[in-house]
């Protein structure tokens, strides 16, 4: 990709546009996973420490064990080999895309990386340079999805697909009776009523293709919370 020659006196500019007007959340860290910078709200990645100081915690303040050792490991990679990547996870049940890049330092500044995390990211859509490392994150946070059976996730990714009940009764070698109670169950658990919202909530999730590995892999992180 050309990129144009830009003045000095336009990095402050970019920096506010990254900042304020990309509508991801983004993070400066280091090789500990320590915040130095980060532009608020970090909805995507933060849920326990909402409205408190975030700068200077870690990743294992911020996250369960599991999620935040994933991160950490590649964060660390992204130092060691200079070489950006791209991490497709979920948070509270929604896909997400976040790419860690390694930062130019000066003399004597500890090494560092800009994260930029952006969801909903549809299951159909990665858009990925092909020198650019991919990774699908093992431990995620299936948030209100959580609650669902693996039977009733599959449905909710048929749901959609735009599949009628009756289609996914003959898919699933089931009655439409059964899979009419297995929707309503799904309403009850995730307090919507309708399919339309059913649908909407598997789009966040990049359910489209069908129940991501990530997703039920998630682990919890010991008080509760998954990850």
């Amino acid at each position: 990709m050309n990129r144009p020659e830009v003045p000095d006196a336009a990095l402050p500019i970019l920096w506010t546009a990254l900042a304020e007007d990309s509508g991801a959340d983004a993070a400066i860290m280091n090789g500990e996973g320590r915040v130095l910078w980060v532009k608020l709200p970090i909805s995507w990645w933060v849920a326990r420490l909402q409205g408190e100081e975030i700068v200077g915690r870690t990743m294992h303040d911020l996250f369960g064990k599991e999620i935040a050792d994933e991160r950490l490991d590649l964060v660390r990679r992204v130092l060691s080999t200079g070489k950006p990547l791209v991490l497709y996870g979920a948070w509270r049940g929604v896909r997400t895309r976040t790419v860690i890049r390694p930062l130019p330092t000066l003399p004597g500044q500890e090494p560092r990386v800009l994260t930029v995390c952006r969801g909903p990211v549809p299951a159909d859509r990665n858009p990925t340079k092909s020198d650019t490392d991919v990774v699908h994150a093992k431990f995620v946070d299936p948030g209100q999805l959580g609650k669902l059976t693996p039977r009733e996730l599959e449905i909710l990714a048929m749901i959609a697909q735009g599949m009628t009940t009756a289609a996914i009764a003959k898919k699933l070698f089931r009655s439409r009776k059964t899979i009419e109670a297995h929707r309503l169950s799904m309403g009850a658990k995730l307090g919507v009523r309708n399919r339309v919202e059913l649908a909407r909530i598997a789009l966040e999730a990049g359910l489209l293709s069908g129940p991501p590995q990530p997703v039920a892999a998630a682990a919890g992180n010991g008080d509760g919370h998954l990850n």
